[in-house]
């Protein structure tokens, strides 16, 4: 049996769930690092934005107030990603300071996510209908 193809609208919804994990991960600092590996670290977000230059703004679920507390935090993540070698340790990484400059970055863009809250994964919404705690 197939299944039917989301609209735009619920992959729209599915994604910014997903930067908003991503955010979540940065806001730990160096906990994150220790959890996901420092290439995680930076393609974890970097999976949804690109390293150089201004998002794309095609995710339909991102309020305008959301693209720009991200466009704060994608500066600070593109220039972490400029200023260390591609090869990074963990514990290089940490020394680096970025993970710890960037957590209160990110933790202040994640809030202004969760004013609205996640989206369904299922249903199309204009607005998040179901304002459940998280993380």
């Amino acid at each position: 049996m197939l299944w039917p193809s989301p609209s735009r609208r619920l992959v729209d919804q599915r994604v910014r769930n997903r930067i908003m994990e991503a955010i979540l991960g940065l806001t730990a600092g160096d906990a994150d690092v220790d959890e996901a590996g420092a290439t995680e670290w930076f393609e974890g977000f970097f999976d949804y934005f690109p390293y150089e230059g201004p998002a794309v703004r095609d995710v339909t679920a991102i309020s305008d107030e959301e693209w720009a507390a991200l466009a704060a935090l994608l500066l600070l993540m593109q220039a972490a990603c400029r200023e260390t070698p591609s090869n990074i340790s963990e514990a290089e990484l940490k020394a680096s300071g970025w993970p710890a400059r960037i957590a209160p970055i990110a933790a202040e863009t994640l809030s202004v996510f969760l004013v609205r809250g996640r989206f369904s994964e299922e249903l199309e919404e204009q607005t998040p209908s179901s304002p459940i705690p998280w993380p």
